[in-house]
């Protein structure tokens, strides 16, 4: 009975030095899907990546990323897919990840998170520290948040603008065409991060583009977002020419998940489009 007590005495024991091994366990042992560029490139920012299992399609940033299994578009995810990866963890871009009913049945075997979607500067902070949260990476997220915190005060130095452009935003999807943006897209929250009047008005979302509204909306500046690097061919819009921002030279061809991702580029994003205002910048791939 005595040997029975012992063992019994040393099994909690074990039991208990078990358990606080397990929770002393590394937070980077987890398995991380990530659906979300954004999201991705945050976790690459803060070094976390060695816990990232599967990401999405729209996670093309760091070109590492690009290596990643991949679980499908953002907008739709895979149940089975991404459940048969085992991970402990889903991080997803909260205004763009679904559809709805695939993240209610995720939810129900796997923890699911959704990181905050505000498209701004302070949206890009909240988001640095969320995903820093769910990595278990909160040194390198608070200094992360303070390095983009003194990139975005440069940037305001610049701010506000005296005499801002009118711009026009575009969207080079592939098949979808290029498209204008209007109000309620990432396009316009840029724009508006630095003051910017969008030549678009009285239109929300995208629409697609013709040389006769080009040339009727005359934008001071262009900005094209591609999804693929030379998915915009200028060649194909003559139009741009009889513009005054064509005849200025004021034109940024740039990757659509820099300028639209509001993930850790935003600075550099946000800095791209100031050069061109300013004239220290001109039409460019700019990855």
């Amino acid at each position: 009975m005595t040997a029975i007590k012992g063992m019994t005495a040393m099994t909690r024991v074990l039991a208990a030095l078990l358990a606080g091994l397990l929770l002393a366990a590394p937070v980077h042992a987890q398995r991380l899907v990530v659906a979300g560029g954004a999201v991705t490139e945050m976790v690459y920012a803060l070094g976390a990546e060695d816990q990232l299992v599967a990401v999405d399609d729209t996670s093309i940033w760091p070109p590492a990323a690009r290596a990643l299994p991949k679980v499908g578009y953002v907008r739709e995810l895979p149940v089975e897919g991404i459940v048969s990866l085992r991970p402990d963890k889903v991080l997803v871009s909260a205004d763009e990840a679904g559809p709805a009913r695939t993240l209610r049945q995720l939810e129900r075997v796997t923890n699911v998170v959704r990181i905050d979607a505000a498209n701004s500067p302070d949206g890009v902070l909240a988001r640095a520290r969320q995903v820093a949260q769910e990595t278990g990476r909160t040194e390198e997220g608070a200094a992360l948040v303070a390095e983009l915190e003194a990139a975005f005060a440069r940037i305001n130095q610049r701010l506000p603008l005296t005499d801002p452009p009118r711009v026009l935003c575009l969207l080079s999807a592939g098949g979808h065409g290029v498209r204008l943006a209007g109000a309620g897209t990432k396009a316009q929250a840029l724009l508006d991060s630095l003051g910017l009047p969008n030549a678009v008005t009285n239109q929300q979302g995208y629409r697609p583009l013709s040389s006769e509204a080009l040339i009727a909306l005359a934008p001071d500046m262009i900005i094209v977002a591609e999804t693929q690097p030379g998915e915009f061919r200028a060649e194909d819009w003559p139009a741009l020419g009889m513009t005054p921002a064509g005849r200025d030279g004021r034109i940024l061809v740039a990757d659509s998940m820099l300028l639209l991702g509001f993930g850790p580029r935003l600075p550099d994003a946000m800095t791209q489009v100031l050069d061109v205002v300013s004239g220290q910048g001109g039409v460019a791939w700019s990855r």
